[in-house]
């Protein structure tokens, strides 16, 4: 019995202290959000991986040891870390997707304002001036053309991605909750069922 709560208890210090190492930092630089989303994402992948290596060598442990079994509740506790463990992972798994997002959003935004450049007259006009034609004015009207397609075949994939985006940003503020929510409930219950112990 007593080897029982020692394992419990070692294995629930350690997973409460990796849980709580995964609150998100304050030390947001203006500058490049897309760094800070990077280095969280990465730092709570990490930490959902201790998380899933400590549980699962909790319960490799217990399972070996002979004659003793969960009790009810513990089996609830332990179903409830799980529980946990697996929105940890969805929302690493959101937040990287909710980067891919916004930095794809970035590179066609970047590419529509050079299209939108390139199609000044002076820059059609730069661009065939090389060509040494004489049929500049055709080919200044397709270089015209193929830019406004690109254009055109851009806003709609830039829209698209924009609601993936917002559809991203609500849902890992719905799985955040959900985790808080979790930690809240279980591991108060894990403190007290090693202290009843």
């Amino acid at each position: 019995m007593k080897l029982k709560l020692c394992v419990l208890s070692i294995l629930i210090f350690a997973t409460a202290s990796g849980v709580s190492a995964q609150v998100p930092s304050n030390n947001v630089t203006p500058y490049d959000p897309n760094a800070n989303l990077t280095y969280d994402v990465a730092r709570i992948a990490t930490s959902v991986q201790t998380l899933t290596k400590t549980f699962k060598e909790f319960v490799d442990k217990f399972a070996k040891v002979d004659g003793l079994s969960l009790g009810e509740k513990q089996q609830k506790l332990v179903v409830g870390m799980q529980l946990l463990v697996q929105n940890e992972q969805r929302v690493a798994n959101l937040q990287k997707f909710q980067i891919e997002m916004a930095e794809k959003e970035s590179q066609i935004r970047a590419r529509l304002a050079q299209i939108e450049l390139d199609l000044n007259p002076q820059s059609i006009d730069r661009s065939v001036a090389f060509e040494g034609s004489t049929q500049t004015p055709e080919i200044k009207e397709s270089r015209r053309r193929t830019l406004q397609a690109e254009r055109s075949s851009l806003l709609p994939v830039l829209q698209q991605i924009q609601n993936n985006l917002q559809d991203a940003s609500n849902s890992v503020r719905e799985a955040q909750a959900l985790v808080q929510r979790l930690r809240r409930t279980f591991l108060p219950q894990i403190e007290r069922e090693l202290s009843e112990q």
